[in-house]
C-alpha cells in the first residue's frame, strides 16, 4: 500500500518573518532611533502579516482536513473493490463447477443417445434382410426400435415389428400398447376395417390395460370414416360408460354432440 504524504507544515515557516519583524520594531522603539511614522508603518505592516500568516495557516489545515479525508475514502475504496473481487472470484468458481457438471450430464445424455441409435440401426438391418428383430433384442429394445419406426412414419414397418414383439412377448406390460399401436398403424394408412379389428383385440384381450378407452374412442373415429354412425355411436357410448371421468369420454361426447 503506498502511504500518502502530508504536505509539509508551515507554521513555524510562517511564523518566523513575523517575529523577526516585530523584534526590528521593538528594538528601534527601544533606543528612540526611528520617528513615530516609522513605528506606525512597521505596525501596520506587522498586522498585514499576521493577518496574511493566520489565512495561509487556515489555508493548511484545510488541505490537511481534504487530504485526510481523501486517503481515507481511497482506503474505503479499495477494501471495497477488494471484497466485490473475492466475491466474484467465488461466484465464478461456482459457475465453472455447474459447466463442468452439465458438460458430464450432456456427456451422458449423447451416449444413450448413441446407443438408441445403434439399437435401431441394428433393429432396422435385421428387418432389411428379413431376420426376426426380436430374437436379436430383449423386449425393451425390440419396443422401443418398433415405436421408433412409428415415431418415424414408417407405419408398415412399426406395424410389422409389433406384431413380431406380440408372437414371442405377449404378456408383458407393454403388451396392450404393442396391440394398440398395431391398431393405430392400420389407421395411419387409411385401412380403417382393419384398424377396428386390431383395437376389438386390445379390448378384449388387455381388459384391464390403460388403451381400452382409446382403443374404444378411436373404433369409433374409423367407424364414422367409414360412414357407420350406428357403430360409431355405439363405440362412443361405450368409452363413456365405462370411463366417464377420461378424456376420451369427454372426446365422445363432444363427437355425438357434433352435427352428423
Amino acid at each position: 500500500m503506498i502511504e500518502s504524504r502530508r504536505p509539509p507544515r508551515v507554521h513555524g515557516a510562517l511564523r518566523a518573518p513575523a517575529a523577526a519583524l516585530a523584534l526590528a520594531a521593538f528594538a528601534a522603539g527601544a533606543f528612540g532611533c526611528a520617528p513615530s511614522g516609522y513605528y506606525r508603518s512597521s505596525q501596520s505592516s506587522l498586522d498585514s502579516l499576521l493577518s496574511t500568516q493566520n489565512q495561509i495557516l487556515k489555508r493548511v489545515d484545510t488541505l490537511d482536513r481534504k487530504v485526510e479525508t481523501t486517503r481515507e475514502s481511497v482506503q474505503a475504496t479499495r477494501a471495497n473493490s477488494e471484497t466485490r473481487l473475492n466475491d466474484l472470484s467465488a461466484r465464478l468458481e461456482v459457475i465453472e463447477g455447474k459447466v463442468d457438471a452439465s458438460g458430464e450430464a450432456f456427456s451422458r445424455v449423447g451416449q444413450k443417445i448413441d446407443n438408441v441409435k445403434e439399437r435401431m440401426a441394428r433393429a432396422d438391418s435385421a428387418r432389411s434382410m428379413g431376420r426376426d428383430t426380436t430374437a436379436i433384442l430383449d423386449p425393451e429394445n425390440a419396443y422401443n426400435a418398433a415405436y421408433a419406426d412409428l415415431s418415424s412414419g414408417r407405419y408398415d414397418l412399426a406395424r410389422q415389428a409389433f406384431v413380431e414383439y406380440l408372437k414371442h412377448y405377449p404378456d408383458t406390460e407393454r403388451s396392450d400398447n404393442a396391440q394398440y399401436w398395431v391398431a393405430e398403424c392400420l389407421y395411419a394408412t387409411g385401412d380403417f376395417d382393419g384398424a377396428v379389428a386390431e383395437y376389438a383385440k386390445v379390448v378384449q384381450r388387455y381388459p384391464k390395460g390403460d388403451k381400452v378407452a382409446a382403443a374404444l374412442l378411436k373404433s369409433g373415429y374409423a367407424h364414422a370414416r367409414m360412414n357407420r354412425p350406428d357403430e360409431a355411436k355405439k363405440s362412443f357410448n361405450q368409452v363413456i360408460a365405462r370411463y366417464p371421468k377420461s378424456d376420451e369420454a369427454r372426446l365422445a361426447k363432444e363427437r355425438l354432440a357434433a352435427k352428423p
